[in-house]
């Protein structure tokens, strides 16, 4: 593998989180898919932008696994409206947890500076591979594609 293995995994906290848009995510709603999640402390300016964009890029490239990948934006930094439709443009897929309630959440992700950083959960809701702000998103997807066939559903 490419990225760093979390050994333990660490299990996401139970929530549920509010988002700056009001929108209540409860952890049962990021289960039973891998996310790929991008976890940030400061703002989501462009080079988030292009880290998300990359994300999604990874996430198309599972193919005909597409349906058991989503999207986690993780922001400390509350995401705007104007920013907000940026992602959305980006694809619909992003669920995004955003301003300060999402604090805590950022806490249980390992690592002393986790801006900018990216990892993968697993559909049981543990976090398993972190992936630093350099990593090449190719990596990402090698990991990913291996996962996804090694844990295929019936």
């Amino acid at each position: 593998n490419f990225g760093d293995l979390v050994a333990p995994v660490i299990p996401l906290p139970s929530g549920p989180w509010t988002g700056s848009d009001d929108q209540t995510i409860e952890r049962e709603a990021l289960l039973d898919l891998w996310q790929l999640a991008h976890v940030r402390r400061s703002p989501c300016e462009e080079a988030c932008m292009e880290d998300l964009y990359w994300l999604r890029q990874v996430r198309q490239a599972q193919d005909r696994h597409v349906p058991e990948v989503g999207l986690l934006l993780i922001s400390e930094t509350s995401i705007g409206d104007e920013q907000r439709a940026r992602i959305r443009q980006l694809t619909e897929a992003f669920t995004i947890i955003d301003g300060p309630e999402s604090s805590a959440l950022i806490d249980s992700f390992p690592g002393d500076d986790v801006d900018g950083q990216r990892f993968i959960v697993d559909p049981g809701g543990n976090i398993m591979m972190a992936y630093t702000t350099e990593a090449d998103p190719n990596d990402i997807r090698r990991d990913l594609g291996r996962l996804l066939t090694w844990t295929q559903r019936d």
